[in-house]
């Protein structure tokens, strides 16, 4: 089969030599034989490059029109290339006749900021002069912060400018600081859209926002529950009030338990009484509550999102197309409370475990969780923990990476830990602490000592450490806020308040650390009538050799520690409202759906 030939292509403008007479006669042009579908290799393309450059056919190149262009080089110097056509100034010379004589080439710079340029509303004029018809050169402005437009042409005795090409306006930039001297933020997407962020330091929290999925608005969600409109579940009930509160159209289908009813609205929520009496056994009750269901949304419009309430509501769930989520507040196994199996029972497991299969995403309360997983024969991603009852885990139960809190303040993931928390002061005896150290140092190694706050003997204690040759086991972090507190609290061994008085606050730090469910190691000055000696704490006295045996005995013994973190723990108990669970909701249901979520165009 027959190769083409590959040639070099060149440009060749109308009114100009050849090609062949810029690069060379046809003897020297460059050719290779080839299949075309191969690719050159690099050496090949350098050889024809560097050939195509010796003959330097850009010089011999000829534009068709005039032409100027400008850039910035600094906010008070520019840089600007210019070409113009003899011809062009042959037959402008020609109509101007004797006007023309002794005229001027020069560079015209407008000052255009902030204006819509028509050639004569510019606030300054620069001319800059010029020696020939192409060429380049730099120029410098008298101040920096404008934009620049340039003309090249020629001007005239009698004081007329004849322009031959204009650029386009240049911003040149500030030489000063930003006008913009708070901490706002504005975030810039791909597109360039701007949208204000709040402040830069909240910067990590808002592309993390941002990144999250968002649902569309509003949804249509349908619920399914065996019950009356008075006797729904707690779960579901407060579940779709919040969810309309939000802007979502919510529906509700339950049995109207033999009495006729109509659809009816209530707080928002849409009840549909389906034609059912739960009176049979569980699974003729399911089979008959999803042959209703069917029914009724055979006629009804589209829903986005399924919630089915227990596993009774479910059996429609593999024959409905939708997203779809169950939640269980039971299993049949926890039901039976160790009794042996009936044969109705373990159709009923079947049935359960054959619903929650057909279903993506199963809610179960925190201690369900790990027995749903095993009893359902299901992974922990379809299965998801979830606060039905409204309590939420709060910032001291949620998961935390400990290695990966202590990385953050340059400490090994496996060092121990010990914290400081409260005023750099003599009062609050700081400064026992970093004496303590060489000795403790020597018999756990791995020890680290983290001091949150600021005072006054913030820099003896940095020069101190230095003396002791125990700075690398130091960390002073100054000023820290509630939440990075609460994640070094979490990720320490122990409190530790080696105070000569008490001081303003240490109750509070105190408390922060039973709720972490730390030990806490004080002295007799402090907070004392808060620990429990051995028990949830140790009491001491205030000097380094007290300190040395505090530290040596807590952290000598870690199972004794941990009991007495856990001995002195205190759990908040808070409860938050339904309108964060609902939000915790469809989170999930973005995660779990994207079809449900907002798409950028």
């Amino acid at each position: 089969m027959d190769t083409p030939d590959i040639g070099l292509l060149a440009y060749a403008s109308p009114g100009t030599r050849s090609w062949e007479e810029e690069i060379g006669s046809p003897q020297r042009e460059l050719r290779m034989t080839a299949p075309a579908f191969l690719p050159l290799d690099a050496e090949t393309l350098r050889r024809c490059a560097w050939e195509i450059g010796e003959q330097k056919p850009a010089d011999a190149y000829v534009p068709a029109e005039n032409h100027v262009g400008l850039a910035a080089v600094a906010p008070n110097q520019g840089f600007a290339h210019w070409r113009i056509r003899s011809e062009w100034v042959d037959e402008t010379a020609r109509q101007r006749g004797g006007a023309w004589h002794h005229c001027r080439l020069v560079l015209r710079l407008y000052d255009v900021s902030y204006i819509h340029f028509n050639g004569f509303n510019a606030h300054r004029i620069q001319d800059e002069p010029l020696s020939s018809l192409s060429g380049q050169r730099f120029f410098h402005l008298p101040r920096a912060g404008t934009t620049q437009l340039a003309e090249v042409g020629f001007l005239l005795r009698s004081g007329e400018f004849i322009p031959a090409a204009r650029s386009q306006a240049v911003p040149f930039a500030r030489n000063f600081w930003s006008s913009n001297r708070d901490q706002t933020a504005l975030y810039v997407d791909e597109r360039g859209h701007i949208e204000p962020a709040g402040t830069i330091w909240e910067q990590e929290h808002f592309l993390r926002e941002r990144r999250r999925p968002k649902l569309r608005r509003p949804l249509r969600i349908a619920a399914f529950a065996l019950a009356n409109g008075d006797g729904l579940p707690p779960f579901l009930h407060e579940l779709a009030l919040q969810q309309g509160a939000l802007g979502h159209e919510v529906h509700i289908f339950l049995p109207a338990c033999g009495t006729p009813q109509l659809q009816k609205e209530s707080n928002g929520i849409h009840y549909h009484p389906l034609p059912i009496v739960p009176n049979g056994s569980p699974l003729e009750t399911a089979q008959a509550f999803a042959h209703a269901v069917e029914a009724r949304l055979k006629d009804a419009p589209s829903f986005d999102l399924l919630h089915h309430h227990e596993w009774m509501t479910g059996l429609a769930a593999a024959r409905l197309h939708r997203p779809r989520i169950l939640s269980l507040t039971s299993l049949e196994a926890t039901r039976r409370n160790g009794a042996s199996p009936t044969p109705l029972s373990r159709a009923i497991e079947e049935a359960e475990r054959s619903i929650a299969r057909s279903v993506p995403c199963v809610l179960t309360p925190e201690w369900l969780h790990k027995r749903a997983i095993a009893e359902l024969g299901m992974d922990g991603v379809r299965v998801r923990s979830f606060p039905m009852e409204g309590r939420m885990p709060n910032e001291w139960e949620i998961p935390l990476d400990y290695g990966q809190v202590k990385c953050e303040i340059g400490v090994g993931p496996l060092d121990r830990l010990v914290l400081y928390v409260g005023p750099l002061e003599h009062s609050a005896g700081v400064d026992l602490l970093v004496e303590a150290l060489p000795t403790v140092l020597r018999r756990i190694g791995n020890l680290r000592l983290a001091f949150v706050g600021s005072g006054s003997m913030y820099g003896h204690l940095e020069q101190r450490a230095h003396q002791l040759g125990v700075a690398y086991a130091v960390r002073l972090l100054g000023h820290r806020e509630g939440p990075q507190v609460k994640r070094l609290l979490r990720a320490a061994e122990a409190l530790v308040l080696p105070s000569r008085c008490r001081v303003p606050f240490d109750d509070a730090v105190v408390d922060l650390a039973r709720k972490a469910g730390r030990p806490v190691i004080t002295t007799h000055g402090g907070p004392a009538h808060l620990v429990r000696h051995e028990e949830n704490g140790l009491l001491t006295y205030d000097n380094p050799g007290s300190m040395v045996w505090a530290l040596d005995r807590l952290l000598g013994d870690p199972a004794h520690a941990e009991r007495m973190g856990r001995n002195g723990k205190r759990n908040d108990g808070s409860i938050q409202s339904w309108s964060d669970v609902t939000r915790c909701y469809l989170d999930l249901c973005a995660q779990c759906f994207p079809e449900l979520t907002i798409t950028d165009t």
